[in-house]
């Protein structure tokens, strides 16, 4: 459950698909697989916190932000105070060579 004001919901393709391209992404390409989790944590905080503080307004009402290693889009809904999670995507910072 969400600890804040705001209910955080998370599409199904997000979890399902964008989650799990982005955890076989890191084990195949030798990134942190754990920082995917404490991103997701730390996204769930702050979306169910304040939403509407953080992140850039994009169109149709939706906004995006920046978990490292994840970004983040998804859409508030101040009068329900609910949090909808609609993509991730996965962005692991480049291996020094």
């Amino acid at each position: 459950m969400s600890p804040g004001p705001y209910r955080v919901i998370w599409k199904r393709s997000a979890v399902e698909i964008d989650l799990a391209a982005a955890v076989v992404r890191a084990i195949t390409e030798g990134y942190d697989q754990t920082a995917i989790t404490r991103a997701m944590e730390s996204a769930d905080r702050a979306l169910a916190t304040n939403p509407n503080g953080i992140g850039e307004s994009r169109p149709n009402f939706e906004r995006i932000e920046t978990f490292a290693p994840l970004n983040v889009r998804y859409a508030v809904h101040d009068d329900e105070r609910l949090v909808y999670v609609l993509v991730l995507t996965y962005t692991p910072h480049r291996h020094r060579g």
